[in-house]
């Protein structure tokens, strides 16, 4: 199959693509990662001992163009031997996975530390140039940096089309709060432009900022935006918030990604694009209603691509789409049309375009709607059913508490002095069988800590409904009631990080 083929079926074009594939097996490679990082270990002490000064060195150390003595290459030696035949692209993303795989796995979860794919990485610098970027005068930035997976590709491109070194570090910039992270960045972009890395040197595409709390004016305006965010939720925050979060955020419920949506459409000039790597939950969850209302007042939501791989990225389990809007002149008064262009990324890294998406009802925080890839129609069954979930009463909540955030709330027993609700966890939710809290052990429940009377417990009758993306689960969604023995005994429960249906 050749890129770029189209084919016209009942009048629609439908485009199938094969993004760039992997040169090497994943499990061969992960298993290679794995021996190297035992190697680490066996020689400097456990990963949590290690300096981060010493992880980046020893990171570098697969890096030619690294203008230090490399100390620690008889330990990279296998890996450095595996990534030696990659297209840069792929080296460069193995490499940020190994340093990543260096850092202690909690902190490696608390701040997101997980990297964009060449193959999607691609796929949406394409889908840019598309809608206009022109790598040969754009100013482009990306606000959380990471390891440089865009600007190390975006760099690479741009001295493609004969740009020279000087005018890409002009142009071209990378935000990293991580200062190690940002000089492994800064590294592979040096090593994409064929420049040796100076860890004092000057004029650094990646500079360390948080970039949520830089004035835009800062920053300037750009012609185009990348963006791979963080994910999770910020805790703890109190009432005074920043108006710029509180326009794309629920009251209590501040996303780390809605946020960088929302810096990202300050960053962008007007007319310029913002294309973004995201969790799909912001399409429809119920809680992202004023990050869309946000999107839709402040940009044309011009495509919407599915990532329907299980493996997006390296060692974790997160569905994900790519996104790429165009800021407006000037923001909406009223509710603008929605009709982006939609795809879906399959398991096999074949991209196929699939229809438009639409909005589930006039309201500017409705839900999108994608369509169904199975009809080739942009109606799909949504259309077609004559009810919805309101027309019945129901409400709809999501899971308040995510126990690998917030391990220090969990308890195995019921707390005499503070509020303590059963924990239902998503493999507790069965196929025709009463919901039942119970530990991940099938035992008797796990416990959460909450502070006075939070309205996150439930109180009533209700249907929980768990969200699989394991392909060895035949049904992606089971539905379960909680009992009115379990309110009767524990008087609430707090769902767990699966989404509740609350009726």
């Amino acid at each position: 199959m050749k890129n770029g083929s189209t084919w016209e079926t009942g009048g629609n074009v439908l485009q199938v693509v094969t993004l760039t594939e992997p040169s090497i097996e994943v499990g061969d490679l992960s298993a290679i990662l794995r021996s190297t990082v035992a190697a680490v270990e066996g020689d400097l002490g456990r990963i949590g001992t290690i300096s981060p000064g010493r992880k980046l060195a020893i990171a570098l150390s697969l890096l030619d163009t690294v203008d230090e003595k490399r100390r620690y290459t008889s330990l990279t030696a296998q890996l450095s031997e595996a990534l030696s035949n990659l297209p840069v692209d792929e080296r460069h993303y193995w490499i940020s996975t190994f340093y990543t795989l260096l850092v202690d796995a909690n902190e490696r979860r608390e701040k997101a530390i997980y990297f964009t794919p060449p193959a999607i990485v691609d796929h949406l610098i394409r889908q840019a140039e598309a809608e206009g970027l022109n790598l040969s005068r754009d100013r482009i930035v990306d606000p959380a940096a990471g390891g440089a997976a865009f600007v190390s590709s975006l760099a690479g491109r741009m001295a493609d089309r004969g740009c020279a070194t000087k005018d890409i570090r002009q142009r071209l910039r990378g935000v990293e709060i991580d200062a190690y992270l940002a000089e492994l960045g800064e590294a592979l972009v040096c090593d994409r432009l064929g420049q040796p890395y100076r860890s004092g040197a000057r004029n650094k595409i990646l500079r360390v900022a948080d970039s949520l709390q830089l004035k835009t004016t800062k920053l300037s305006a750009y012609d185009a935006v990348f963006v791979n965010p963080p994910y999770g939720r910020l805790l703890g925050l109190d009432h005074n918030i920043p108006s710029d979060w509180s326009r794309v955020s629920a009251p209590g419920h501040i996303n780390k990604y809605a946020l960088f949506i929302g810096l990202a459409l300050r960053l962008a000039k007007p007319g310029g694009l913002v294309a973004a790597v995201c969790p799909s939950s912001y399409i429809a969850g119920p809680l992202f209603g004023p990050l869309r209302r946000h999107i839709r007042a402040m940009a044309e939501v011009l495509r919407i691509d599915a990532l329907e791989r299980k493996d997006v990225f390296h060692d974790v389990t997160q569905d994900a789409c790519v996104a790429i809007f165009r800021r407006r002149e000037a923001p909406a008064t009223a509710v603008r049309p929605l009709s982006p262009k939609c795809g879906r990324v399959d398991k096999n890294w074949k991209f196929t375009d699939v229809g438009t998406a639409f909005p589930s009802s006039a309201k500017d925080d409705a839900a999108w709607v994608l369509p169904d890839p199975q009809t080739n129609s942009d109606d799909g069954s949504f259309r077609l059913c004559a009810g919805r979930l309101s027309d019945y009463g129901v409400t709809i909540r999501t899971g308040n508490f995510v126990w690998n955030r917030e391990t220090h709330r969990l308890r195995k027993r019921r707390l005499k002095t503070k509020p303590t609700f059963p924990l239902i966890w998503a493999h507790n939710v069965k196929l025709g069988k009463s919901c039942l809290p119970a530990s991940r052990n099938g035992d008797v429940p796990d416990f959460v800590v909450f502070k006075g009377n939070s309205p996150a417990i439930i109180r009533s009758a209700a249907i929980v409904l768990q969200r699989t993306t394991n392909s060895r689960q035949i049904r992606r969604l089971i539905a379960a009631k909680v009992p009115p023995r379990v309110i009767k005994k524990h008087g609430g429960w707090p769902g767990a990080f699966s989404g509740n249906l609350k009726a």
